[in-house]
């Protein structure tokens, strides 16, 4: 469900399967723009290194190749063979770029880094190799008729600043909440990190959930998530006593109290982290 909150400062909330809801901020068009035109710069730098690099080695090909080569007369397949690496070689930079860093970090390239906002699917998990290819993709579309004409138009229109890529792929741009240092996630009323790697494994704790195994990455990040915001107090103690209901029944455990699911949401991801 989308509630909006500004022209530039919208929210996006995600029901999660285990009823607790995430409020996203969505990404401005400011934002956005600062990260593509980051990016844009070091695509320019890097096609310009590059196109120097591949000139410079068609040059040497060229003074390497045989004299009937070189003949007015000789069929241009050379030529058109040379041209074509060079388009190659500019597709694969231009287009390859965002697919490869929005892939390889979550939903991020450079620019988004820097800006602090990241590319998720609509139901809030994280992109994955065929959405950022999708969206990438028509990207082409949103370029007409110069820039991003069509995409920029499709933005303003629509409540979440989705260009008509985010549409075909399903997905939308978030900003980066602050991080939150590890000592920030101790629970001052027990006093344990909300997920640390144990250096050892704690048997009591994987005998008290045998069935640990069960739990997905998306669960852990749910409840990583949740433990986090709780510590930042932006969601209850009943939200969280829901996902920790949640987890003990497919964990099949005794649920928590009242005070202590958030001790509970704890033990399930130092248990996590153990297997």
């Amino acid at each position: 469900m989308d509630r909006p909150t500004g022209f530039l400062d919208q929210a996006y909330s995600v029901d999660t399967p285990e009823n607790v809801t995430f409020a996203h901020e969505v990404a401005g068009i400011g934002n956005r723009f600062i990260a593509a035109l980051i990016d844009s710069i070091f695509i320019g730098l890097a096609l310009f290194l590059l196109n120097i690099i591949l000139f410079a080695g068609l040059a040497v090909v060229g003074s390497n190749l045989p004299e009937q080569a070189l003949d007015p007369e000789t069929p241009g397949w050379i030529e058109g063979f040379l041209i074509a690496i060079y388009a190659l070689v500019n597709f694969l930079i231009f287009w390859g770029y965002y697919i490869f860093f929005e892939y390889v970090w979550n939903g991020q390239t450079p620019g988004k880094r820097l800006v602090k906002i990241r590319v998720l699917r609509m139901d809030g998990n994280p992109v994955g190799f065929i959405d950022v290819v999708i969206r990438n993709l028509v990207r082409i579309v949103d370029f007409l008729p110069s820039g991003y004409g069509v995409g920029l138009v499709v933005m303003f229109v629509n409540g979440q600043s989705r260009r008509l890529g985010d549409f075909a792929a399903g997905t939308f741009v978030v900003r980066e909440r602050a991080d939150v240092p590890l000592s920030g996630l101790v629970n001052p009323s027990f006093g344990s990190p909300a997920g640390p790697v144990a250096d050892t494994v704690d048997e009591q704790l994987l005998l008290r959930f045998v069935h640990i195994r069960r739990l997905t990455p998306q669960d852990n990040e749910l409840i990583r998530e949740v433990l986090q915001r709780h510590r930042s107090s932006s969601i209850s103690e009943n939200t969280a006593l829901r996902l920790a209901e949640s987890i003990a029944a497919k964990l099949e455990v005794d649920p928590p109290p009242y005070l202590g699911a958030v001790q509970f949401l704890q033990d399930v991801r130092r248990a996590y982290q153990q297997i």
